[in-house]
């Protein structure tokens, strides 16, 4: 007698931006372990194609339910699947403990396919919460961050860029990991050197170490 086949972990993929949907797809078609039931771009395609697909897990964009959606996140859980992981572009801490409870585990856009492959098998296997958290796309909501984001009118993203400048990510590397254009990078980069009134990198870095950013 053959060896019984492992049954593959079906997945289900939301996201807003469709070369995004579509890349993670061929990332999770490519592999054996993994079979896409269903792709979604918003609430009401989610509702609609999970109506008769009944996935392992359920990949879905954080952005899509930004707004404290935490009950309908909890109630696709109930109702359609088991387990559900959250992609997010960056979210605070604050934020991240509130969606625990909807969410089986959350992984940075910016990881690479191993972790995306890693995570998905270990929340399929029931370890709840098998969080890949990378500190550069984590934000804190605390009084210092705050100061920081207020005093010199930063946004949490260029306070990303900011640490992975100080981290010696060149711009085409920063444009790779945050998925943007390496124009948009640059922009990031000039509108940060007049924020902070630095005159080259060095100034950045040294900004970044000052205010403990890495």
């Amino acid at each position: 007698m053959g060896l019984a086949m492992t049954p593959k972990i079906k997945i289900f993929l939301a996201d807003s931006y469709s070369l995004f949907l579509e890349g993670l797809s061929i990332i999770l078609a490519s592999s054996e372990k993994f079979e896409i039931t269903g792709i979604a771009q918003n609430q009401q395609e989610l509702l609609t194609g999970l109506k008769n697909n009944t996935p392992d897990i359920l990949l879905i964009d954080f952005n899509l339910f930004f707004q404290g959606n935490v009950p309908f996140v909890q109630h696709l859980k109930k109702v359609y699947t088991n387990k559900v992981l959250i992609l997010y572009d960056s979210i605070s801490l604050n934020l991240l403990k509130k969606w625990q409870i909807a969410a089986d585990g959350f992984l940075a856009k910016t990881s690479d396919s191993n972790e995306l492959y890693h995570t998905i098998q270990e929340i399929y296997q029931g370890n709840k919460n098998s969080l890949i958290i990378k500190n550069n796309y984590v934000y804190s909501d605390t009084p210092f961050q705050q100061e920081l984001i207020n005093r010199y009118s930063l946004t949490n993203r260029e306070v990303e860029v900011i640490k992975l400048i100080a981290l010696e990510f060149s711009s085409i590397e920063i444009a790779h990991k945050l998925c943007v254009s390496e124009y948009t990078v640059d922009t990031y980069r000039k509108n940060i050197a007049r924020k902070l009134n630095a005159r080259n990198v060095a100034g950045i870095v040294n900004f970044a170490h000052r205010w403990e950013l890495i």
